[in-house]
């Protein structure tokens, strides 16, 4: 069976995949309350058959700064996370973070910074006590007992460790927890996604994502046990079927509408001390296959430049309301060159409609020209041509420019329509152009992956592909004894060009296969990705 893990496309697969990783040692365990109000208890802890502790993981907060709540939250997995990854691997003691108007801007709070300081204060105040152990990215055993905050903030003005005044927020992390940073393994997120979700939702998708990738990879359903992911999340804990399935439902729709989730299942259980549990069992979606088949190929994605501040001084564009016969026509205001372009559509309207006549158009004309070519000159022209057709074929009618006006409701709905047609043509070459520039590219590309990246990272389309290639040897071997041609093809059969060759044709043969066709290609992993034209 394939992996299956080839993307249908959506309105999702055309942005490009930000990922961003983090350690996968400590970031699943809870530090903050996800609910905007209250206090949560978080210990979590295991003991032996003889009582002993195995695992403990316990925070505990300041009665000044008080329990990090959402914004903490996300300030921690959005802004210092993304710190992290981008510093690379070994991460210094010191880490900057940026001003805390860049801070407050990346997470949509404009420029309230109070809030953003005593988010940082909370997390840095937040004390872990701590015993567990997690294998390393080398494979090696890492034992961590942990009793103290994560990292120390210093904020613009205050001294950093070697004295020097800090210019920005800065991250002093704590020598084990460093430790936890440059040796866990990392796993990889969409960036944008996780992003775009509320804290309930972010949260599972940080959880469920450790069970969504091999699901995926294996054809099967992700489980994750309902008490599992309470204790994760701090979310509160329901014993009866309806409360828990209502306050999933909150948590499961972002997922379900985005395509992150297919369909989700449950199953009745108990836990280790008999309490009422449930299995919950979800298929993955369009979006978690498509992120799957993007993290499976460990290919480095370019990060999209990070959206640059608004520019307060930039003028918004302006709705304008033309009044028309049919009533006030909402116009988006697009600039015109000068008055000698509305003053030139007016005469071309004359000249089609009465011949070559000259006309000199007045102030009024030129100023209902420019509330038409405020929408586009395209759909201008195409007014004003359609009104002196139908002046003529209605004898008469308009007579002059202002007349147009009362045609264009009439008229909108057939000029869109015929944009649009041609919006595809162009569009169809523009693509078509764009693939025979890269082709030779992808055929590299494809070529890479017949040189042994196939194998590990898609072993069962591996697998298929070759069994039909072997095949299709055999059968030309037989034969290359009495048919020229079959021998030829015997000859070059394991040629570079024909096996990328065959390799298209099993790709357009099994399109579920996850081997990316051309254009999965291009959006993500080529370089000079396909631009749709504004």
């Amino acid at each position: 069976m394939s992996n299956d893990i080839q993307p249908t496309k959506t309105e999702y697969s055309n942005a490009s995949l930000d990922i961003i990783r983090s350690e996968t040692a400590l970031s699943r365990y809870p530090i903050h309350r996800l609910a905007n109000k209250g206090l949560v208890n978080i210990e979590i802890r295991r003991k032996d058959e003889k009582g002993n502790t195995i695992f403990l993981w316990e925070v505990s907060y300041t009665s000044r700064y008080g329990q990090p709540g959402p914004l903490a939250y996300k300030l921690d997995t959005q802004i210092i996370n993304r710190r992290i990854d981008e510093a690379g691997r070994p991460i210094s003691k010191i880490l900057k973070l940026g001003s805390l108007r860049e801070i407050a801007e990346g997470l949509d709070l404009g420029g309230d910074t109070s809030l953003i300081k005593k988010a940082l204060r909370q997390n840095a105040s937040s004390f872990i006590t701590a015993k567990t152990t997690y294998k390393g990215a080398d494979g090696t055993e890492h034992t961590f007992e942990f009793s103290d905050t994560r990292y120390g903030v210093i904020f613009t003005g205050e001294k950093l460790p070697n004295g020097m005044k800090a210019d920005a927020v800065f991250l002093v992390f704590h020598d084990l927890y460093l430790k936890v940073l440059n040796t866990a393994p990392r796993r990889p997120l969409d960036y944008d996604y996780l992003r775009s979700l509320p804290p309930g939702p972010q949260r599972f998708y940080e959880i469920v994502s450790y069970q969504m990738l091999p699901a995926i990879k294996y054809n099967q359903r992700a489980k994750l046990p309902y008490s599992e992911f309470c204790m994760y999340s701090t979310m509160t804990r329901y014993e009866t079927f309806e409360q828990m399935k209502k306050q999933m439902w909150k948590i499961h729709q972002s997922h379900i509408k985005s395509g992150y989730l297919a369909k989700v299942e449950y199953e009745p259980t108990t836990d280790e001390q008999g309490r009422p549990d449930w299995n919950m069992f979800y298929i993955p979606g369009e979006r978690a296959r498509f992120q799957q088949l993007v993290f499976s190929f460990e290919i480095p994605q370019v990060r999209k430049e990070r959206a640059k501040p608004i520019d307060r001084a930039t003028p918004k564009r302006v709705i304008q309301q033309a009044e028309t016969s049919q009533g006030m026509l909402p116009i988006l205001s697009a600039p015109v060159e000068n008055n000698e372009q509305a003053a030139s559509f007016v005469k071309t309207f004359y000249r089609l409609r009465f011949g070559g006549a000259s006309h000199t158009p007045t102030a009024k004309e030129v100023e209902q020209a420019v509330v038409h070519l405020a929408s586009g000159e395209e759909w201008a022209k195409y007014l004003v041509q359609y009104a002196a057709r139908y002046g003529k074929e209605q004898g008469g009618f308009p007579e002059n420019f202002g007349g147009i006006a009362s045609l264009a409701p009439k008229i909108r709905g057939e000029f869109d329509s015929h944009q649009q047609k041609q919006e595809v043509v162009r569009l169809k070459k523009t693509r078509q152009s764009h693939q025979d520039a890269h082709r030779d590219a992808y055929h590299t590309f494809l070529g890479e992956l017949l040189g042994g990246r196939l194998e590990s990272a898609l072993p069962e389309a591996f697998a298929a592909f070759s069994a039909q290639e072997k095949s299709a040897y055999q059968f030309h071997k037989a034969r290359a004894a009495k048919s020229k041609m079959s021998a030829q093809v015997v000859e070059d059969y394991y040629s570079d060009a024909e096996r990328v060759r065959r390799l298209l044709q099993f790709i357009g043969e099994n399109p579920k296969s996850g081997i990316p066709n051309f254009w999965q290609w291009d959006e993500k992993i080529n370089p000079a990705s396909f631009q749709e034209p504004k």
